[in-house]
Formats: structure tokens, sequence, C-alpha cells
């Protein structure tokens, strides 16, 4: 079997791409905040009749022994606290993915010393021919 080992190298230009959100770029942005904070009123309003509709399912289900009902009162309980839940922690999440992905770079010139190579570096010359490198379990701590 013959082997050729060609190497090339490829140098990548690429442009350097900033985002950085600024509300006073974009038209119609405050329409779109009061859009997306009357969606937050109403998502809040379901999650309060959620939990108070389920409560009183659970109540009455336990009450007259209806293990369906209690456990769809459950449901409805649990459901309207995760909808609160998701409403209420929604824009510190965001904001939070939003500054952790504005702090990540490209990794271009600032790698920590030490990790530009790897460890062991071995060198084949494929002009002879190959053969399998065994050591015996000895050879590994010595």
């Amino acid at each position: 079997m013959i082997v050729h080992a060609v190497t090339a190298q490829a140098t990548i230009v690429l442009a350097q791409v900033e985002v950085k959100p600024d509300d006073s770029k974009a038209p119609g942005i405050n329409a779109l905040k009061d859009l997306v904070n009357g969606l937050a009123a109403y998502a809040v309003i379901a999650a309060v009749a959620s939990v108070l509709l389920g409560g009183i399912a659970w109540a009455l289900g336990e009450r007259m022994g209806l293990d369906r009902t209690s456990a769809v009162g459950k449901s409805g309980v649990l459901a309207g606290f995760g909808l609160a839940f998701l409403v209420g922690a929604t824009a510190a999440v965001v904001n939070f993915f939003l500054a952790t992905g504005a702090s990540a770079s490209s990794g271009a010139g600032n790698q920590p010393q030490g990790l530009d190579r790897p460890a062991i570096i071995e060198t084949i010359d494929l002009q002879e021919p190959v053969q399998a490198l065994h050591h015996s379990p000895s050879d590994w701590f010595s």
C-alpha cells in the first residue's frame, strides 16, 4: 500500500463581526416591548387562575374521594407555579446568557500558555513501513 502525505496550510481571514443590542436603532421597539409586557401580564393572570382553579379541584377531589380530579388539581397548581416562575425568571435568564455571550471571544490571540499544542507529538515517517507500536505495561511507568 502506498501512502502519500501532503501537508498544506491555509490562512482564512474573517471579517470581525460585533453584535451589540441597541434600542435606539430598532424601529418600533417600544411597540414590541409593550406587546411582550402585555403577553407577560396575560401569562401571570393565567398562572393565578391555574393555581386557584387547580387548588379548588384538588381540594374538592380530596374531599369527595375523586382521585382523578385531585390529580388534575395538583397538576394545575404545579403548572400555575411553573408558569409564574418562567414569567418572572425569563428576563433574568435571557440577560444572563446575553452577558455571557457578549463576554465570549473568538479565541484568537488570547489562548492560555501551554494549551496551544498537544502534550505528546509522535512523528511517523511514511516512507518506511509502519510497524505497530507495542509497549509492555512495565514500560508505561518507567
